[in-house]
């Protein structure tokens, strides 16, 4: 797979996945810029909330 090829792809999957998720990816970016959290722990509990959404479609 050329880069072009993985950016478009990368692109599309962020296009369907703020479509699909846009008020989890939207509330995890805001606690990434306000939360005393650490990126990571925020990132996890996004990545785990995302997870549970897809297994429930």
């Amino acid at each position: 797979m050329t880069h072009e090829e993985l950016q478009t792809k990368q692109e599309h999957m962020w296009q369907a996945l703020s479509g699909e998720q846009s008020m989890t990816l939207t509330l995890a970016v805001e606690m990434l810029l306000r939360c005393h959290l650490s990126p990571c722990q925020i990132l996890t509990k996004t990545m785990t909330a995302l997870e549970g959404s897809q297994q429930d479609s």
